[in-house]
């Protein structure tokens, strides 16, 4: 068991009539490891379970579990031989509690193109398959968070590159695929970077065991990135394609999916190039996209003085409240020039405001990946760099 850090407690006021308390609930030294990179999940003991890059004892990233108290247990260390390395998100758990996850390298001796992994509840790991780097798909660490979805038993879940060949040079743009139980591949689409996209992001599933993600961009003209659905029939259709500009460029991370089929997320870039403080590309909106297939600018990030930049994870839903947070923006200093980051909320009425700037100082700077609510409302993320432990990232907690 790790030390449970001393909490570093930081009141905000948000309005005049409500206020929300940060804290730094858990820090990483590197040993434990080092840049927390994906969304956390729950347990319904509330432990939280996550992922960092690196770290551990071969510098390949660790899988973790958290305690109520803010007490760390190392499930797993990655290698970045045959059993991985360098995991690249969120983790999803079964029924049984084992884990299942994607690492961006290691696997196959020859590509080291990642691997799909079962972590079973005694602490051992299986490799279910490792990505070769052609049709197959191939994996790679960047500013994306990929994880899997089970339907019918069997995981489900997309590569960024691999498939075809020649899209991208030799890369291929990103795959579709199927594993079973026992380890075999099969996969289900592979993206050409024109009409249909190119790199797709994280997966989500309805009750009926369609698919549902986006790709982050393509090599057509105006075509700034897609949502698709890959029905049960293993037909890909593109649901809606962003036209860049305005409307967003680069659709990332996570969707999520309301009771009326409506879909919400962000994208990386786009929105208002004119604006945004660290490049010509914009800062990406919030948006949503209607049963019919209409989009609607929730958010325009970067328009306006210590707003965030970049959304670093899906948009995270707490009754009726979406959540989010951004790479950049914020507050600028010596530590962080783009700004350090913020934690976001776009309320039920229809309210965007900044619940927490991050600071580079204790409270690290650079948070990624989506928010995750334990049974008391309270909200945990992640944090790529600084803190206190020699600036290897800290796990944060937002109390109502």
């Amino acid at each position: 068991m790790k030390r449970v850090l001393t909490v570093l407690a930081l009141t905000l006021l948000l309005t005049a009539a409500s206020a929300q308390t940060f804290s730094v609930f858990y820090t990483f030294d590197f040993t434990d490891g080092s840049s927390p990179n994906g969304s956390l999940i729950l347990d319904s003991e509330g432990n939280l379970y996550g992922t960092t890059q690196f770290g551990g004892p071969s510098n390949r990233g660790v899988i973790f579990k958290l305690n109520p108290q803010g007490q760390e247990t190392i499930l797993y260390s990655f290698t970045g031989s045959t059993d991985g390395g360098i995991p690249i998100g969120r983790l999803l758990a079964d029924t049984k509690g084992n884990l299942y996850g994607i690492t961006s390298s290691g696997g196959d001796a020859t590509g080291s193109c990642g691997t799909v992994f079962k972590l079973a509840k005694n602490g051992k790991l299986k490799v279910l398959h490792a990505f070769k780097g052609g049709t197959d798909g191939a994996q790679n660490q960047g500013q994306a968070e990929l994880g899997l979805v089970i339907v019918n038993g069997d995981l489900y879940g997309s590569a960024s590159f691999g498939g075809v060949s020649g899209c991208d040079g030799s890369l291929g743009c990103g795959v579709l695929f199927k594993v079973t139980p026992a380890g075999k591949e099969t996969v289900l689409y592979s993206f050409t970077g024109q009409s249909d996209g190119a790199f797709p992001q994280d997966l989500i599933a309805d009750a009926a065991g369609n698919i549902y993600g986006a790709t982050g961009g393509s090599y057509a003209p105006g075509n700034g990135g897609t949502l698709f659905e890959l029905d049960t029939a293993g037909t890909l259709t593109t649901i809606y394609t962003f036209p860049e500009g305005a409307k967003g460029t680069s659709p990332r991370w996570s969707l999520f999916q309301d009771s009326e089929g409506a879909f919400y997320g962000v994208t990386q870039f786009g929105g208002d190039t004119s604006t945004c403080a660290i490049g010509s590309a914009g800062c990406g909106v919030a948006y949503s996209l209607s049963a019919t297939g209409k989009e609607r600018v929730l958010h325009t990030f970067g328009k306006t003085a210590n707003d965030g930049e970049e959304p670093s994870g899906g948009l995270f839903d707490a009754a009726g409240n979406f959540y989010g947070s951004t790479f950049y923006g914020g507050i600028v200093n010596s530590t962080c020039t783009p700004g350090c980051g913020i934690v976001y909320e776009y309320s039920a009425k229809g309210k965007y405001s900044v619940i927490y700037s991050f600071t580079g100082a204790a409270d690290g700077f650079t948070p990624s990946g989506a928010l995750a609510e334990d049974s008391s409302g309270n909200l945990y993320g992640a944090v790529l760099f600084g803190g206190s432990g020699n600036g290897n990232g800290i796990i944060y907690k937002i109390t109502p």
